[in-house]
């Protein structure tokens, strides 16, 4: 009897802590996640309201690490003509590819057709190519719009960023002959995703310093196009390319499992 006493009362010392746990688990997996969502929706609503063109672009590529659909319309409306500056427009229909929901296609497709600024359709063109593959390459085969130099840009990284080499010469093109803007997108679409081919060849100039978004210089241009013209780069591609996928998987989801980490920690030990 007395035995079972003390078992009773160890278990009733323990009851408080047992119901302290449950009330933080029920607020760690489901109070305060809505909570955090409502005031994430409510901040980033504001930023893309602001009237500060650079905020409202900062808030668009904030949402491809936490995507939320009621931001998105906002984003897909401002994509299809309710946002002024072009630029914005851009980091837009950019952050609509990278969200990568088959439901932004209409909004990305909208912006090839209508959207004025040649620069906001080559990334609409590069948004579509993420989103669905086959459909970007369905566009890019049918009607005008691939006439025009910055669609033409657009349908060259597209390709390239799926792995298709066969309008890098096209890149290597507008990257010479192309504006200052269309030197600067051909160029850093190179960076991206033609440079690691020849690295992976072990075809990078040695010495070549240029960095992202950095237009290249003529003789860089001149010595690409000599190597590209002596190795089979779609075959390095078909080999390399999907193992490009599978490490921004991976980086993808440690990114996420470290602020999921990191926003625990600050609940339960911050001040």
């Amino acid at each position: 009897m007395a035995k079972n006493d003390r078992t009773n009362r160890s278990v009733r010392r323990f009851l408080p802590a047992v119901g302290v746990l449950a009330v933080l688990t029920v607020w760690v997996t489901v109070l305060n996640p809505r909570m955090q969502s409502r005031q994430y929706r409510a901040k980033m609503t504001r930023l893309l309201q602001s009237s500060a063109p650079e905020t409202r672009k900062q808030a668009a590529w904030a949402m491809i690490e936490r995507p939320d659909r009621e931001l998105e319309t906002l984003i897909i409306r401002g994509a299809m003509g309710d946002e002024p500056d072009p630029d914005v427009r851009e980091a837009y229909v950019y952050t609509l590819g990278k969200l990568g929901d088959p439901r932004n296609l209409a909004a990305i497709e909208s912006a090839i057709d209508q959207d004025p600024s040649g620069y906001v359709r080559a990334a609409a063109w590069l948004a579509a190519a993420r989103v669905d593959s086959q459909h970007f390459r369905t566009l890019a085969e049918a009607g005008p719009l691939p006439q025009r130099p910055w669609d033409r840009i657009g349908i060259a990284q597209g390709r390239l960023c799926l792995g298709d080499v066969n309008d890098v010469n096209e890149l290597l093109h507008w990257a010479e002959a192309g504006d200052d803007s269309q030197r600067q997108v051909a160029s850093r679409a190179m960076f991206k995703w033609l440079r690691p081919l020849l690295d992976a060849a072990g075809r990078w100039p040695v010495g070549a310093t240029v960095r992202e978004g950095e237009p290249w210089p003529p003789g860089l241009i001149a010595e690409i196009k000599v190597r590209c013209a002596t190795m089979d780069l779609q075959a390095i591609a078909d080999e390399t390319v999907p193992r490009r996928a599978a490490a921004y998987r991976v980086r993808r989801n440690v990114g996420r499992l470290t602020r999921t980490r990191d926003g625990l920690a600050s609940l339960l030990f911050g001040e």
